[in-house]
């Protein structure tokens, strides 16, 4: 009777209580007496548990005695002896389902421990590992536990559940690994992306072969659907893969790779540009390259095309000539990223310039042409000159007039061979013979010459000397010696005629002091051919 009240006591119930009460209460008991901590105590509740339920189910709460009756009547001859009742042990089945009923997915090595004293672990882990495969997003400590402890899914797993659910629970980890890279692609937090990624490869259970295959389509799907993602993060899977050498088996069509591989290379090639652009950002004056990487990052708007190559020289043609070249070389395939699809976009950009002040320099040098040529050979030149100064200005202006139109007709021609005017132009800047590739040598060039030559049959070697190296002047001397072109203030008039024609002072004095020697050369030598064209 002492170890009858005893059990009751240890355990915390009441006498009488059923067996459902008992082991409820031994369940709670183990969280708080773990046999590795005090085996002693552990051992007096297990006593008492299996004491209590044997009592439970025969229906004795053990207060009566020992079994012994009163006899009211005479006693039998023979006495029977009183039958022996064995102790009932629960199944592992029921005792790992009893364990359960109370399972806490943040306890579960506290779980696995009582599994362990109770000896079912391995009915305790099967289980487990049953309510992983049902629902594993409920139980994601536990399914990190039976990965990482139990090698759950390799072959050095200890339980042997039906291959139905290990397919099942092996299917489940990749659809749920699959979306969470998803979901990193997709905010493009590629940190997270890779150390997932690189995470679960070390983990057993992709070594599986299929598993691991099924891992590699998925991954490349996802960098075949999404657009915004590094070459890094794609070096850094390759690496993980072994994708970066020659011999490597991608699970994916040959032309699907290497259109990945075209894109790598592509996005490469934009964030050089990109870093070349951010290295001009903080100068007052990019540097050509930074100006040509600018241009082709621009788009294809037309607006914003002009709006940017309008302050552009010569050096930041090259640099796009440069870059169109080298793209052309390396890729080919991609002139779709382009306006009109074409690497070589920018020439259309280019556009002729015309020299500023031609009509006025070509009427001044028209004008004195005349003069000089029509009034020193006759007598009292100067007086005659005062005369006809009207009409030789009247009559300079109409030829300044028909040359116009003549330049117009020209211009309207050349149009036929303007590429090859732009090739040649754009070679003459490159070799510095002229300032830049907008200067179209022969659109602009053969006026100048046909001008030359009507100085040469006017005016001889002198006349051509004059305009030869009057232009010489022009090109040679810095910018700054050239007068702003703004409006002209008529009230001044010395600063409008310095300013009218674009000529430098020192060009104005160069001009003037031939003009008065090839005077002096035809009123002294007349009919020379310094003065006089053949």
């Amino acid at each position: 009777m002492d170890a009858t009240v005893d059990c009751w006591k240890i355990l915390d119930l009441p006498a009488r209580s059923d067996e459902r009460s008992v082991k409820r209460q031994y369940a709670k008991l183990l969280k708080v007496t773990r046999p590795d901590e005090d085996p002693v105590a552990f051992q007096r509740l297990r006593e008492a548990y299996e004491r209590a339920l044997r009592l439970a189910r025969d229906g004795d709460d053990g207060v009566g005695g020992d079994a012994s009756f009163v006899q009211t009547s005479a006693a039998p001859l023979v006495q029977r002896p009183a039958p022996v009742t064995q102790p009932v042990v629960p199944s592992a089945q029921e005792q790992a389902a009893e364990l359960l009923e109370t399972f806490d997915d943040d306890a579960v090595d506290q779980c696995w421990n009582e599994a362990i004293a109770l000896g079912i672990e391995s009915t305790v882990e099967t289980l487990l590992f049953m309510r992983c495969v049902q629902a594993p997003e409920a139980h994601p400590h536990l399914l990190h536990w039976g990965l990482e402890t139990r090698q759950w899914l390799t072959p050095w797993q200890q339980i042997r559940p039906r291959e139905a659910d290990q397919e099942r629970l092996g299917h489940l980890l990749s659809i749920g690994l699959y979306r969470r890279l998803e979901q990193y692609m997709t905010a493009g937090e590629e940190t997270r992306f890779i150390g997932c990624l690189e995470h679960h490869s070390r983990q057993g259970w992709l070594g599986d072969l299929a598993r691991r295959q099924t891992l590699h389509v998925q991954v490349l799907d996802l960098f075949l659907e999404h657009k915004h993602w590094s070459p890094a993060l794609f070096q850094r899977i390759r690496q993980l893969f072994a994708w970066d050498t020659e011999s490597a088996v991608v699970p994916i069509v040959d032309e699907q790779w290497h259109a990945l591989l075209a894109r790598c290379e592509e996005k490469k090639w934009v964030d050089e540009l990109r870093a070349r652009v951010r290295e001009g950002e903080g100068e007052e004056h990019p540097n050509p390259r930074a100006n040509a990487a600018a241009l082709f990052l621009t788009g294809s708007a037309a607006e914003r095309l002009q709006a940017r190559v309008a302050t552009f020289t010569e050096a930041d043609w090259q640099a796009c000539e440069q870059l169109s070249e080298d793209f052309t070389k390396r890729f080919p395939d991609w002139a779709r990223r382009f306006p009109d699809h074409n690497p070589w976009f920018w020439k259309a950009l280019v556009g002729p310039e015309s020299p500023p002040h031609v009509t006025q320099r070509a009427g001044i040098v028209l004008t004195i042409t005349l003069a000089l040529n029509g009034i020193l050979d006759v007598p009292a030149p100067l007086l005659l000159l005062a005369v006809m100064s009207p009409l030789i200005l009247v009559t300079g202006l109409l030829l300044t007039y028909m040359g116009k139109k003549l330049y117009e007709h020209w211009v309207r021609f050349t149009e036929y061979f303007y590429e090859e005017d732009q090739r040649f132009s754009a070679w003459c800047a490159r070799h510095t013979l002229t300032r830049n590739r907008r200067y179209l040598v022969i659109r602009n060039g053969v006026p100048v010459l046909a001008l030359a030559f009507v100085l040469w049959k006017w005016l001889g070697l002198l006349g051509v000397a004059t305009y030869v190296i009057t232009g010489l002047i022009g090109r040679l001397q810095p910018k700054s010696a050239v007068p702003v072109d703004r409006q002209y203030r008529w009230r001044k008039p010395l600063q409008a005629i310095y300013r009218i024609a674009g000529l430098s002072r020192l060009q104005w004095l160069f001009c003037i002091v031939m003009v008065s020697v090839i005077a002096y050369v035809q009123m002294d030598m007349p009919g020379t051919q310094l003065t006089r064209g053949t």
